[in-house]
């Protein structure tokens, strides 16, 4: 009976193979879920964190230093550690204004409460360095708009004069200062008055042609000079650069930030113990303003923020004077322009007393660099003339 039984079933098998296979396929699935299918989960796990390693360490590299400011390939400023700082809840204090214009009303009480915590957390440490507050540049976010400019984008932030113990001045505090820049210093030589200063400066005058072989008109005598010469043979105590209108549509920001680490550390080089005020470039009147061009405010802050990274607060200084010419939204006061770009000759007194306001004395900046300040362009994530690493 059991043999018929036996014959019946493998001539069912014979006859209907599929039935077969169900069986050996069942047989087998059974076998890999306890080993083999445990195995290929696993080996999937580790494939995942692999790629997940290798995604961070290629982030590590583009951004070698953490918690400092880094300036993207597409000249965008960002910071490690924002999503901490969201997380700790400071992120929408950062976000205080919605525009560049919006800077003009907050400037005092950001600039005070910084001091404020700055004092608080560092009073033991200042007392060492002889009451002497010395700081970087702190910039203010706002809200960025996108742009598809290949020359520059929106920086969400806007970069304030950097905060130090300034010392009111006077007219001889210039006898030993150079400035150098385009039409808009141009101005200061001819209207502010200040007749000790040595002026090197043009119509046109960019950042790239500052040391360049064609020279730049030295005010005093109306010739062209080679500025590289200049600054090999005569030693200055201050040198005050302001360029960046002619560059707006020349390269893009992060070219242009590379340019000019690259003249300051010629200046440097050639003049020991310099101090270097950076000056902010004016923003444009809302006629001149231009979106659909290279010529806007958007791109003049950019070009702003970019110049203001290289301020150390030691022996480089950003200074912004545009809260005393710009509206609320941000733009050169109509009334203060004949052209939408250049101040009235009557204005330039504002800007004079605003550069008698913010001066650096030589003994305090060696005093600083007794106590160990912070040593200028590398420490600000600076190095080889690269994108700040920020």
């Amino acid at each position: 009976m059991n043999g018929n039984k036996i014959r019946t079933f493998m001539e069912i098998l014979y006859n209907c193979p599929f039935i077969l296979l169900v069986i050996v396929t069942s047989i087998l699935f059974g076998l890999l879920s306890d080993g083999g299918g445990n195995g290929r989960n696993e080996h999937s796990i580790a494939v995942s964190q692999l790629l997940g390693d290798e995604v961070k360490a290629s982030a590590d590299e583009r951004n070698p230093s953490k918690g400092n400011d880094i300036i993207t390939k597409d000249g965008r400023d960002t910071k490690n550690g924002e999503e901490e700082k969201a997380e700790n809840g400071t992120a929408q204090e950062d976000k205080t204004l919605q525009n560049a214009g919006a800077r003009k009303e907050n400037n005092d009480k950001i600039e005070n409460d910084s001091e404020r915590k700055e004092d608080t957390a560092d009073s033991g440490k200042r007392e060492n360095m002889g009451q002497m507050e010395k700081r970087a540049t702190e910039f203010v976010e706002y809200e960025p708009v996108e742009t598809n400019s290949r020359y520059y984008s929106d920086a969400g932030k806007v970069a304030l004069t950097t905060a130090y113990d300034y010392v009111l001045e006077n007219e001889s505090y210039f006898n030993d200062a150079a400035f150098l820049g385009d039409s808009r210093t141009l101005g200061i030589s001819d209207y502010a008055g200040l007749a000790g200063a040595d002026f090197f400066c043009d119509n046109g005058m960019t950042i790239y042609k500052l040391l360049g072989d064609d020279g730049v008109t030295y005010q005093k005598t109306g010739e062209k000079v080679d500025l590289k010469v200049i600054l090999q043979e005569k030693h200055y105590g201050k040198i005050y650069i302001m360029l960046g209108m002619n560059e707006l549509g020349y390269g893009d920001t992060p070219m242009y930030l590379k340019q000019y680490l690259k003249v300051i550390r010629q200046i440097k080089e050639w003049q020991p113990g310099v101090i270097i005020y950076v000056m902010a470039n004016l923003h444009v009147s809302q006629e001149k303003n231009n979106i659909e061009t290279e010529f806007n405010n958007i791109n003049i802050n950019d070009k702003n923020v970019a110049s203001a990274r290289l301020a150390n607060g030691k022996d480089v200084f950003y200074l912004d004077c545009n809260p005393l010419f710009t509206d609320e939204e941000g733009y050169l006061q109509a009334d203060l322009t004949f052209d939408g770009v250049h101040l009235y000759a009557q204005h330039y007194d504002k800007w004079r007393d605003f550069l008698f306001e913010h001066g650096v004395e030589r003994e305090e900046v060696q005093q600083a660099e007794a106590n160990g300040q912070p040593e200028g362009l590398e420490k600000m994530g600076v190095k080889n003339g690269e994108n700040a690493s920020q």
